[in-house]
């Protein structure tokens, strides 16, 4: 029943001859989506044991990560290697393998950087200005939204609390008497990890938020779905991190909003565009609303991910180790 913060260390094992450093964990039984580890949760694992290799470095922090599913994870042994591809003034270039039972079950490309570097860089200001920034995409105030349950297949709801933007909701509904229009189907919600308050936000803990996007089967209008399920096994991630975390104070320390756009679903494979953003409170808590609150917030990461559609008994098949492919 670990805290998503205890949930995703990983410990240092050896180097190897080529240089590749190993990590070890343990991927946690509740960090699941029926028996299957949680993707955004185990690429916070990955994260995690990047991070540590490149703690000490002159690029510390994180840019940019690209994954590739190729097998389903389950809790219990990993291993991740990391290597180094390269290594430039500005940028550091990992690879990393996560491993389990003889497998490689995820490929991952990393771009380490220095957020303080790159800000006094000859390129630092050529940024859009907030005359042009776009707002907050979330309406309505974290200190105002009402909880929502939780996915009926996850099994970590103890771990986290989120609420649904009913802006997006209403908006979607109208399309049906309106008509198409540029955007599509959208989706915003606030999501609020269950941490202590000495924790602080990792960039380790921004996969989970990724991949807690809605995916467009469930922004569907009832008479299509027709109360059909699903399990969305995630085939890629792809995530720039906008900014070094944790926040300063001036933001919630565990609550960040994900907004997404659900354009593209086509004989079971779709894909998503999500971003990050900060909050200016906690999800739940009351607080004193600033009326230019959206102006205020940073992004915190932009994805993008590519998932399939699968039936729950193909999950299921992976509580007794039976192999199932996608």
């Amino acid at each position: 029943m670990a805290p998503l913060s205890e949930a995703t260390r990983t410990t240092f094992k050896e180097t190897l001859e080529d240089g590749t450093q190993v990590y070890e964990c343990n991927a946690d039984s509740q960090w699941t989506i029926g028996v299957v580890t949680f993707g955004g949760y185990s690429l916070g694992l990955v994260v995690d044991a990047a991070r540590q290799r490149q703690a000490s470095t002159a690029h510390p922090d994180i840019i940019h990560l690209s994954s590739q599913f190729l097998r389903a994870a389950t809790p219990g042994p990993m291993e991740i290697k990391v290597s180094e591809v390269r290594k430039g003034n500005q940028f550091t270039n990992l690879s990393a393998e996560l491993h389990q039972k003889n497998a490689v079950k995820a490929t991952i490309q990393l771009i380490f950087g220095n957020f303080d570097q790159i800000s006094t860089s000859a390129v630092a200001g050529v940024s859009i200005p907030s005359t042009h920034a776009p707002l907050h995409p979330l309406v309505v105030h974290p200190s105002k939204a009402e909880l929502t349950p939780h996915h009926w297949a996850q099994r970590f709801p103890m771990n986290y609390n989120w609420a649904r933007d009913p802006y997006f909701d209403e908006k979607n509904s109208r399309i049906a008497t309106e008509g198409r229009h540029v955007d599509g189907m959208v989706k915003g919600s606030w999501v609020r990890l269950r941490e202590s308050p000495e924790v602080k936000m990792s960039p380790a803990y921004v996969p989970f938020f990724v991949d807690m996007i809605e995916p467009p089967w469930d922004a569907l209008p009832e008479e299509f779905t027709q109360g059909r399920k699903f399990w969305y096994p995630s085939l890629s991630i792809i995530i720039e991190f906008k900014c070094r975390l944790p926040l300063s104070s001036d933001y919630a320390s565990h609550t960040f909003g994900v907004f997404g756009w659900k354009r593209h679903l086509t004989d079971g494979i779709w894909s998503d565009s999500t971003e990050v953003w900060s909050a200016p409170s906690e999800l739940g808590d009351k607080a004193k609303i600033d009326e230019k609150w959206r102006e205020k917030m940073t992004c915190v990461a932009v994805a993008s991910q590519v998932a399939s559609m699968a039936s729950p008994d193909i999950n299921r098949r992976y509580a007794s180790g039976e192999k199932s492919k996608l």
